[in-house]
């Protein structure tokens, strides 16, 4: 099978995300796509981070109509912070018969390099770019040599932020239609984002 793998906090989950993922399964020819919860990312700050239990349930929720959705918590059980390479190295060894494609945002295309092992990390996945912009981003030089492993997904954009979706529950306004609503339900009964 070919897997796509999206990382992400998913602070929370919300239709960007879902968007994104339905368009990498249909341009890129993938099986499935997963969701892969990070506790914590390495270059964001944690105090904002709903507890990890919460984001995961939520990303769980937020696939439940979506057959070629999975949602991965690997990550909950490897060293801290989580480092892609680490991530993809222990995700192939769990599932050998698997190929993994890795999904980014434009946005994390010009700094890719400074990602831990980056160069060995393109020679175990290809590279699947979504669009911030409706200008398709220039590949930086130190990935020259990884032209052939770089993909850029094309389609609409959905301006959400889960910024915006956390500062809206804060202030008490109503989130709907930015995420799915079990997931706006969950947020809501649990409290989050106060």
């Amino acid at each position: 099978m070919n897997i796509g793998l999206y990382f992400g906090s998913f602070n929370p989950i919300h239709h960007g995300h879902l968007h994104v993922a339905r368009q990498t399964l249909q341009q890129q020819n993938l099986d499935e796509v997963w969701f892969v919860v990070s506790p914590q990312n390495p270059f964001k700050e944690n105090s904002e981070l709903a507890p990890e239990q919460h984001r995961l349930q939520m990303a769980r929720l937020a696939c439940e109509e979506e057959k070629k959705f999975g949602v991965c918590d690997i990550e909950f059980n490897l060293p801290r912070p989580s480092y892609t390479i680490d991530t993809i190295l222990a995700l192939s060894e769990k599932h050998p018969e698997y190929t993994f494609q890795l999904i980014i945002g434009e946005d994390n295309l010009p700094a890719f390099d400074r990602w831990k092992k980056f160069d060995d990390l393109l020679t175990l996945v290809g590279l699947i770019v979504y669009p911030r912009t409706h200008v398709t981003p220039a590949i930086p030089s130190s990935l020259e040599s990884f032209t052939d492993r770089i993909y850029f997904l094309r389609g609409e954009l959905i301006e959400i932020s889960a910024t915006e979706i956390r500062n809206k529950v804060y202030h008490g306004e109503s989130i709907s239609g930015l995420t799915p609503p079990v997931v706006t339900d969950y947020i809501t009964k649990n409290g989050l984002y106060r």
